[in-house]
């Protein structure tokens, strides 16, 4: 099962995807929007974990834009910006979740065992 990262800043991007690749899942990255919609439409994705500040097209024109070609996908949306103007905009984009950074390696292995079927550790 490959997880869609989409994040621009780099040290974001490296947590993310060793908390992804500790949970036993793969992954594959991209730095902006374009990007992240290319490898969606060229990988295998079942599921995506977008930033909303990105060069190009925004975290929630991305996720809007999987939603309609993936109404299932687990979607989770991370931002900085943590009021709720940008978590309602979140789920109006079609996140299941909205995570607020500094992101905390617990709480999105919790997500990705949720969203993943992966087993919880004891």
């Amino acid at each position: 099962m490959n997880v869609l990262i989409v994040e621009d800043n780099k040290p974001v991007s490296l947590l993310l995807s060793r908390v992804v690749e500790e949970a036993g899942l793969g992954y594959v990255i991209a730095a902006d929007g374009e990007a992240a919609l290319r490898l969606f439409a060229q990988r295998d994705i079942r599921m995506a974990i977008i930033d909303v500040e990105l060069p190009g097209l925004d975290g929630y024109q991305v996720a809007r834009d999987i939603r309609n070609q993936s109404p299932a996908m687990p979607l989770i949306i991370i931002s900085a910006n943590s009021g709720d103007a940008w978590r309602q905009q979140a789920f109006d984009a079609g996140a299941d979740e909205f995570v607020a950074k500094p992101l905390r390696p617990r709480e999105l292995t919790s997500l990705l065992q949720r969203y993943c079927g992966l087993p919880t550790s004891g």
